[in-house]
């Protein structure tokens, strides 16, 4: 539904949500002791208090709700929408929007069962309150329209897949010496050098770590991640997967960096304690069609 038209109308409550640089929308798993609507999904707001503006309504609810204190010049109006109701009568509200650099961990929980970004592509599968339903192709609609700037200190990285005959994938067990998520799990690679491009640093750092030399165009760009690197770099990163089937064994693999590098089985991989990119990669790649292509790849 379109935002309805006319700024007279009366704003009976507020949304809000924030859009992470992933294009994850922040949203709260209500509970069983809420007033309306338990046990669904919606964006923080609330009800306006008397004679409160509605941008500054958002920014109360928000910090209300999440902690996270914004000032109303931060947000984006995304429009009045009318929500009419069998029980309740017909209501009017606002809808706001922004951008942030936060994380779940960024985020407290002062209401519902929980309070996460939550995959936009999905949105529709989950459980949601009408009003936040009403919103959800608006505000896709301005995510695309405003995609996520990278800092200018931005790094940038291209990490490898290989996928052997049984359709286990090639992944490192980190040391306790990386700067970035020790003593975990992820993919071959690294940085990619100033004026370096994304694939031929994939080769490289495929061949640094594991002795692997792959000729030229074997490699297939899977897509592209934003990492969060903050707690090491201050920064959201920017991620290249690219990956390969291969007849590769365990043993055709030099260890050249971390405890070990092998081929895990996909049900293990995604109960590993994964790096802050693996862990939305390995079950994007394993869900994905490439993965599936690959494996049948390896079986013909």
């Amino acid at each position: 539904m379109q935002p309805a038209s006319g700024s007279a109308v009366r704003t009976d409550f507020v949304q809000v949500t924030l859009i992470d640089p992933r294009g994850r929308v922040l949203m709260q798993e209500r509970d069983e002791h809420a007033p309306v609507w338990p046990d669904m999904w919606c964006f923080p707001g609330g009800g306006l208090e008397d004679g409160e503006e509605p941008a500054a309504g958002a920014v109360r609810e928000l910090a209300e709700e999440t902690g996270v204190v914004l000032a109303p010049e931060d947000l984006t109006d995304l429009g009045q929408f009318e929500l009419v109701t069998d029980d309740h009568g017909t209501f009017h509200f606002h809808a706001y929007v922004a951008r942030t650099a936060l994380s779940d961990r960024d985020v407290e929980c002062h209401e519902g069962r929980q309070m996460v970004f939550v995959d936009a592509d999905p949105l529709p599968d989950l459980d949601l309150v009408r009003s936040t339903a009403m919103v959800a192709p608006v505000l896709r609609a301005w995510t695309a329209a405003h995609p996520f700037v990278p800092a200018a200190d931005q790094h940038r990285f291209s990490g490898v897949i290989l996928v052997d005959r049984r359709g286990w994938i090639l992944l490192q067990e980190r040391d306790e010496h990386p700067r970035i998520d020790p003593e975990k799990w992820g993919l071959a690679g690294g940085h990619v050098d100033p004026g370096e491009e994304f694939e031929p640093a994939a080769h490289r750092e495929l061949e640094e770590e594991t002795g692997v030399r792959l000729p030229p165009g074997d490699l297939t760009f899977f897509g592209e991640f934003v990492v969060d690197h903050r707690e090491a770099y201050g920064t959201w990163d920017l991620m290249q997967v690219y990956v390969a089937a291969t007849d590769l064994t365990d043993s055709d693999i030099d260890c050249r960096e971390g405890r070990q590098i092998v081929f895990v089985d996909p049900d293990v991989a995604r109960g590993l304690d994964l790096t802050a990119g693996t862990t939305d990669i390995v079950p994007a790649f394993l869900d994905s069609p490439t993965y599936t292509a690959l494996t049948r790849q390896e079986r013909a």
